[in-house]
């Protein structure tokens, strides 16, 4: 199955995604995020259509800069998962709000924190009282 690079920007009114091809770039919007893959898709076959290449399985990678995923992901607690990961809160909060950016090292430590905390809550099991 291929993967596609979803590239993801947050605007005033909803998403902005695009996916880029050696000569060629696929655009479109949504409010939300599933709207915005819903409308890729359908970018997508169209596209597929117009250079009458066959449509291949494929699934989306979502990208984003730790901007905007703190943009999206407005749920998670900055000072918590600086704590988390050994980083001073006060810098995650400016890489947050843009105005400090990190290097490569630093968004994989972030990168690879979120990753873990999505595998955490994806083998939770909650029960009724």
């Amino acid at each position: 199955m291929k993967t596609y690079k979803l590239i993801i920007e947050k605007g005033e009114d909803g998403f902005w995604g695009r996916i880029d091809f050696k000569d060629d770039l696929v655009t479109s919007f949504g409010e939300t995020i599933d709207q915005l893959k819903t409308n890729m898709k359908e970018a997508l076959k169209l596209y597929f259509e117009d250079s009458s290449k066959p449509i291949p399985n494929y699934n989306f990678e979502l990208v984003m800069d730790i901007q905007e995923f703190f943009l999206v992901n407005d749920f998670i607690n900055i000072s918590t998962l600086a704590k988390r990961i050994g980083m001073n809160s006060s810098l995650l909060r400016q890489y947050a709000k843009g105005i400090k950016f990190p290097s490569l090292k630093q968004v994989s430590k972030i990168e690879n924190a979120i990753r873990k905390i999505g595998k955490q809550l994806s083998s939770t099991e909650l029960q009724p009282n």
